[in-house]
């Protein structure tokens, strides 16, 4: 977070207003986190729209 920035200072002070915080990387548990550690195990090119739909849905990603 960039302190001189006042868009990351608000996000950063709504998110501790809302019981949050805000981080670089998404929890390995979401969807963006499952396709991120897919395409780091298998690479971006056998990542597919099957892939993404099935992280939204929860599904295992299968190469």
């Amino acid at each position: 977070m960039d302190r001189d920035d006042p868009q990351d200072v608000g996000a950063a002070f709504g998110a501790m207003i809302l019981g949050g915080t805000i981080g670089e990387e998404p929890p390995p548990d979401s969807p963006l986190g499952r396709v991120r550690a897919f395409t780091a195990e298998y690479g971006e090119d056998a990542l597919g729209p099957e892939h993404i739909g099935a992280a939204r849905e929860g599904r295992p990603l299968v190469p």
